[in-house]
């Protein structure tokens, strides 16, 4: 048994579901890439409801491309028994410029997620962790065999302290898993509207004031169409991305 809530203390999470997903076409030229099919239903209903088994329950989507599609699906959230709301990108915004853009829905602080990865984790001691240490971010980070797709990242003594390019990321090390907690002061020197990256821009401003939230799980990715395949695989549903 551990002392954390089972609530997320009123934090919102931001989901950054905006993206073109061009490696994922055809399948996403009439889909947004966190709404592709796994077993029956879009991967990000998988990812929302294991924040929401947490008692994180109020989400802001971040959208853009066919974002009708995604409030389609999951309207305000009443029928799971959670609060969405939508922030619509008026153009690409970037991951910083999406998050930032929502900032009215969210206010002060936020827990950032990719609506194409997920973490088999327990969120609720990061936000602890990021609320103790008083830093502008915190960062999960999450070890693979192989970072070259991603690019590593150095951490020390809880801080991040490096960003290392995905070409020189080969062999096994710390990946940004995607998942963040930011207070709005990250964003200090940018601008709302703004065109903007987390992981090129803000971040790497923000050296070395990140904390580093280490991860013992899965990492599931659906960014590739072979990622894709591998992770319907694993829950048991064959890949289709090739079928003629």
């Amino acid at each position: 048994m551990n002392n954390f809530t089972t609530t997320s203390n009123g934090i919102k999470v931001c989901v950054l579901a905006g993206g073109l997903g061009r490696r994922l076409w055809p399948l996403t030229e009439t889909v947004p890439k966190p709404m592709a099919p796994v077993n029956g239903k879009p991967f990000l209903h998988k990812v929302l409801s294991h924040m929401a088994a947490q008692g994180f329950d109020r989400f802001v989507l971040a959208v853009g491309y066919l974002w009708e599609k995604i409030a389609d699906h999951f309207g305000d959230g009443s029928r799971f028994g959670w609060r969405i709301e939508y922030s619509v990108e008026p153009r690409p915004m970037g991951t910083g410029g999406a998050v930032l853009w929502a900032q009215p829905a969210w206010g002060t602080e936020v827990l950032v997620i990719n609506g194409d990865t997920h973490l088999q984790e327990d969120y609720r001691p990061m936000v602890e962790l990021h609320r103790r240490q008083r830093l502008p971010a915190t960062m999960a980070l999450v070890r693979q065999e192989e970072c070259s797709r991603f690019g590593k990242v150095g951490f020390r003594a809880g801080k991040v302290t490096a960003f290392c390019e995905k070409s020189s990321g080969h062999g096994p090390g710390w990946i940004n898993a995607g998942v963040y907690l930011l207070s709005k002061r990250a964003f200090d020197g940018f601008d709302r509207g703004q065109a903007f990256s987390l992981e090129r821009e803000v971040f790497p401003s923000l050296c070395p004031r990140i904390g580093a939230y280490l991860c013992n799980c899965r990492f599931d990715d659906i960014g590739t169409p072979e990622s894709l395949e591998a992770y319907r695989d694993l829950v048991g549903v064959p890949g289709v991305l090739h079928e003629p």
